[in-house]
């Protein structure tokens, strides 16, 4: 048995269901089941950008505890197996491996989900109980199936060969600036150069909470924010937005900056020749700290 990688390792210790990572009990059916097909799905549609993991052979205690209870030898499946299944039923192609690891002892199965940008994945045909065109997409430690922010975003952020991708949808605020973690792509073999941008929170009913102008890409400048991406490039780090201490109350805010408020993120840009480019982010939260805060602050004390 391979030794688990230390990441591997610190998920399965510290980590928690969630878009990019899901544990079972036991392994799924050489024989292929809806399930196998439903969660590899939804895990290649979640709008995680980096590898996902179902990770076999670990037991949650259901209060937030896990266990690794290990698979048996009777469980055990080629790599092939699952893979052909899937390729069989799941349309574009999913690609995923399947390798086996120790911890504590115990075996334990991994199926890791690589590159996910040619969603949406979708059933390939009528099979397993499941209809042609079915798609699910991973929510937090939910299979859901995809509303129309989330078709959106999965056929957004390319053009022209640009791709526009929020890497964590999870907006940092500290003072009267936001951070955002994004990457530029240029696929094509002209250089595209950004003059403007901006980013549009709204909430589950689809209405505009606040709006923040893009200052900066690496650094904050401010007004004259641009940048320019070569041919063939990617550029990857923090977007810096503006944001008011209006803002905190906008989006709900407590006086610790924090909400359990789900919001989608809308981010735009324009470049240079007038060409727009737009992503959009689901499930995505907002935590400020700092002086933003004085007016929730003070609308707090002035009501108690």
């Amino acid at each position: 048995m391979l030794l688990l990688e230390k990441e591997l390792l610190e998920l399965i210790e510290n980590g928690y269901e969630s878009n990019f990572l899901d544990f079972k009990t036991k392994m799924y059916s050489r024989k292929g089941t809806p399930d196998i097909l439903k969660d590899i799905m939804a895990m290649a549609n979640s709008n995680h950008q980096g590898k996902k993991y179902i990770i076999m052979g670990i037991e949650d205690d259901g209060i937030g505890g896990k266990n690794p209870c290990g698979i048996t030898p009777e469980e055990k499946v080629d790599s092939s197996t699952y893979q052909q299944f899937i390729y069989n039923n799941i349309e574009p192609d999913v690609h995923f491996d399947l390798y086996y690891g120790d911890d504590l002892g115990k075996e334990l199965a991994i199926i890791e989900i690589g590159d996910t940008r040619d969603k949406p994945y979708v059933i390939k045909k009528d099979s397993n109980g499941i209809n042609k065109g079915f798609c699910l997409v991973r929510k937090g430690s939910m299979n859901a199936v995809p509303d129309h922010a989330d078709f959106k975003y999965m056929t957004s952020g390319k053009s022209g060969g640009f791709q526009l991708t929020i890497l964590e949808n999870y907006l940092r605020v500290k003072d009267g600036t936001a951070l955002l973690d994004v990457s530029f792509r240029n696929l094509s073999t002209d250089p595209v150069t950004i003059i403007s941008g901006r980013l549009l929170i709204k909430d589950s009913q689809d209405t505009i909470r606040s709006k923040h102008n893009v200052i900066g890409f690496g650094k904050e400048v401010g007004a004259d924010f641009r940048i320019e991406i070569p041919a063939k490039r990617e550029f990857t780090g923090d977007l810096y937005l503006g944001f008011e201490s209006s803002d905190c109350l906008r989006l709900s805010l407590d006086d610790t900056g924090y909400t359990d408020e789900k919001f989608i993120f809308v981010l735009q840009f324009r470049d240079s020749i007038g060409n727009k480019y737009e992503v959009i982010s689901p499930d995505a939260t907002v935590f400020a700290k700092g002086k933003c805060l004085w007016k929730v602050k003070l609308k707090n004390q002035s009501t108690k």
